[in-house]
């Protein structure tokens, strides 16, 4: 079984104290395949990093950027994953991948944020079942405070809207995909937590960004690949 796994995870700070806040952020990947431990493949600063390397039965080509000015604020965390099972066996299973940004601190306090969703390429069969959390303790990979969540079993973009309390920081956030695939075939995924004072019902916006930006992951993989 093989599957090729591409990921391009972006995180910025949020208005206030945005220096300091990007110059102490850092991003972490983890992976879980089925029921087994969570790996961290990535655990990175400012900047821009690439992970390539194997991950079980899995191939991986994984893109990471976080700071500005790749995504400036309120765009909190904005990732994608693109999945393809395209040999081996053809019930690939589950996998989880675990996407955090650590040490924010804006906005601190109760807070809005607003969790976009979308998903292209979605064989017939798959599942992909996207939350984001917030962790006023700072953890990595915590699932502290759910935000939002959407399943999808066909192409979908939906934004929602929740109030969580952050602390005073510093504090993570965390986008958890979970993509079951029974058969051969694929999906391209983004989630994304923006900072927000009021819900706002327009998913338009981020499901075009998350469909680009799944582009985008798409194309790494195959160059990456080639």
């Amino acid at each position: 079984m093989k599957r090729i796994v591409s990921v391009l995870a972006v995180t910025a700070s949020a208005v206030l104290s945005l220096a300091a806040s990007a110059a102490n952020a850092a991003i972490f990947i983890g992976l879980q395949q089925d029921a087994g431990p969570i790996v961290t493949v990535v655990s990175n600063g400012p900047g821009l990093g690439l992970f390539a390397a194997p991950f079980g039965e899995f191939e991986l080509n994984v893109s990471v950027g976080i700071g500005e000015p790749v995504s400036p604020p309120p765009l909190l965390l904005q990732s994608v994953v693109s999945v393809t099972n395209s040999t081996g066996a053809a019930n690939a299973g589950t996998l989880h991948v675990y996407i955090t940004s650590t040490n924010n601190v804006n906005p601190a306090g109760v807070a809005g944020f607003r969790s976009g969703f979308s998903t292209t390429n979605l064989t017939p069969g798959w599942t992909e079942a996207m939350a984001t959390y917030l962790d006023p303790g700072n953890g990595i990979f915590a699932l502290t405070d759910l935000l939002n969540s959407q399943v999808c079993a066909v192409t979908c973009g939906i934004n929602k809207f929740s109030l969580a309390d952050a602390g005073a920081g510093p504090f993570s956030k965390t986008a958890v995909y979970t993509i079951t695939a029974p058969s051969f075939g694929g999906s391209s995924a983004a989630v994304s937590i923006t900072a927000s004072s009021v819900p706002v019902p327009e998913p338009g916006s981020l499901a075009l960004l998350g469909a680009a930006l799944a582009s985008f992951g798409v194309a790494i993989g195959r160059r990456r690949k080639a």
